[in-house]
């Protein structure tokens, strides 16, 4: 028989475990979790082969991820490939995070979601302050190699950068998706943009790395990365992107805890696991139970969410300011919530099953069920305690609040007074 509240205790335990050592675990694993992450991997054939030498060899991969320094608050979607870096971190591998100081002059033509606007090196210097802090709540920036492109794309000739756009062919870079839009609306293409991508494979062929990775819209830009290391001579690397989160959903790393709260529980069911996936520590075993536990009704989805805004805060903002967090959010429900007033006879006997059948709309059947998948918590009246309803066929009286709140799923409220 499944059990809901040990299966949601050790999830948020195994989701929440962000520095967990990767280098011990076997090669299909690791790659499981990279794929895991994934949109898409080329070649993946050569990222097998080069994750199980490396176990052989004990040799690092190299990996490349780069990131602009624009003016922008930090989303939650921009931190999608920092947490599976984190992984690979952890895997062993060295993380070569390339702070993008030269690029931030022309911005990413693929990055729909950037102003594009011209910044300063003064300016660029202060944004690139603020990424350190906001990178160092996911990743161990003290352990990983943070060099700026400027460092050598300021000493670029100009007859090396003409040999090597001469061994590319343009038409690739003007059948980009996001070109052809600003083509066919008669939108203008600067040259610093259509160079863009050549730049960025420039900065790979500096560091020469074995996987490089980026966000599911630098597909075009990483193949360019690939392709320039192939005209070299060198071995090309693995490219990959990860999945994009829904637009829709997205929000500041900096937003107040409790509306990532609120945000997180507003999310469509059909995306939750997705974010499990690729913003906590779920591995590839758990993510199928939790799958399977969803598809079979044996988990209420809201407690589902409610388990992940509590791994994305915790994360965050600390597991303290998390804690009282959840409390304001459940008692943000309890406000906006229809609620309906129940006084209790002294003595009376009947189990929280019955009760809450007793007390709504729902069959006896539905009521058990919704406890049965973790979807009733008692709050005391005072907000100051929490607790999951645990057992349907417990006596209501067990519910040691003299005042306290039924909350039932994120819709409906029992207010109770023994």
């Amino acid at each position: 028989m499944f059990d809901v509240m040990s299966f949601i205790s050790e999830l948020e335990k195994e989701c929440s475990d962000f520095k967990r050592n990767l280098s011990h675990i076997d090669a299909e694993e690791q790659i499981d979790m990279i794929k895991m992450a994934c949109s898409h991997i080329y070649q993946q054939d050569d990222l097998i082969k080069g994750i199980q030498q490396s176990k052989i060899d004990n040799r690092s991969l190299v990996v490349k991820f780069g990131m602009d320094p624009m003016d922008t608050d930090i989303m939650i979607d921009h931190m999608v490939p920092i947490v599976l870096l984190s992984k690979l971190q952890r895997m062993g591998h060295k993380i070569v995070f390339l702070i993008g100081d030269f690029t931030a002059l022309i911005g990413d033509p693929s990055d729909s979601s950037i102003k594009q606007k011209k910044l300063n090196k003064k300016k660029i210097e202060t944004n690139v302050k603020n990424l350190k802090k906001d990178l160092s709540q996911f990743i161990e920036v003290s352990k990983i190699d943070m060099p700026f492109n400027s460092s050598w794309l300021n000493e670029l000739k100009l007859p090396d950068l003409v040999e090597t756009m001469m061994e590319l062919d343009v038409s690739s870079t003007l059948n980009r998706e996001d070109f052809r839009k600003k083509l066919s609306n008669d939108e203008g293409i600067s040259y610093a943009e259509l160079m863009y991508s050549l730049i960025m494979g420039f900065d790979t062929l500096h560091i020469k790395p074995d996987l490089e990775l980026g966000r599911e819209d630098q597909w075009d830009n990483l193949h360019m990365c690939r392709r320039m290391m192939e005209a070299k001579g060198i071995k090309p690397e693995v490219i990959m992107t990860t999945h994009a989160l829904p637009q829709g959903n997205i929000f500041s790393i900096d937003e107040e805890p409790v509306n990532i709260y609120h945000k997180i529980g507003q999310l469509e069911d059909k995306y939750v696991l997705l974010w499990y996936k690729l913003l906590t520590e779920i591995t590839p075993s758990t993510a199928m139970e939790l799958e399977k536990a969803i598809y079979n009704s044996y988990i209420n989805m809201q407690t589902v969410k409610e388990v992940l805004a509590r791994v994305i805060v915790s994360k965050i903002y600390g597991e303290e300011k998390s804690k009282l967090a959840y409390i304001e959010y459940i008692k943000d429900i309890v406000k906006n919530s229809p609620t309906k007033e129940i006084r209790m006879i002294h003595g009376s006997k009947m189990t929280i099953g019955e009760f809450i059948a007793a007390s709504t709309d729902f069959t006896l059947p539905e009521a058990e069920d919704i406890v049965r998948t973790g979807g009733a918590r008692a709050l005391s009246c005072d907000g100051g305690c929490l607790t999951y309803v645990l057992n349907s066929n417990a006596d209501i009286s067990t519910i040691f609040f003299d005042k306290f709140y039924i909350i039932v799923g994120d819709k409906l409220v029992l207010r109770i007074t023994k």
